[in-house]
């Protein structure tokens, strides 16, 4: 699932992309990306403000860390959303019924980017469409 992360961190500190870092951990401190300025770009001219795509799986939970390469007096942290983010796409995303794999498929908002799909199931357990008792969870992609 792809998700923008935006950090302010002072006009004092605009126009230096290039030094701009993040990385990514868990709920548990374990840091899951380490850290990189890949796609991290400012929103304006010398603001402050920094901004990055990041691609995470809809289980992800954790937060981002900013920092700025060679000065350890300056990082930004916050919590990585994926459930909202999750919930409003489920609602404003497309979503279809996939007869042939006999799944449910949601889609972002851009209605081509699958974020979930579910595994139907009529009530003896058997893969169906026509009479869904359940469906489980198999994936995003």
């Amino acid at each position: 699932m792809k998700i923008l992360q935006t950090a302010n961190l002072g006009r004092g500190y605009g126009g230096i992309s290039g030094s701009i870092r993040y990385s990514l951990y868990d709920t548990l401190g374990t840091q899951t990306v380490s850290a990189t300025n890949t796609g991290v770009y400012e929103l304006g001219s010398a603001t402050g403000l920094y901004g990055v795509e990041l691609s995470v799986t809809t289980q992800f939970s954790g937060s981002i860390v900013w920092s700025i390469n060679g000065n350890s007096n300056v990082y930004a942290t916050e919590e990585v959303k994926v459930d909202q983010k999750l919930t409003r796409y489920t609602q404003t995303g497309r979503w279809e019924v996939d007869s042939t794999n006999k799944q449910m498929v949601f889609y972002q908002d851009d209605n081509t980017t699958v974020i979930a799909r579910y595994n139907l199931f009529d009530s003896t357990g058997t893969a169906s469409v026509t009479e869904v008792f359940d469906r489980v969870y198999s994936g995003s992609t």
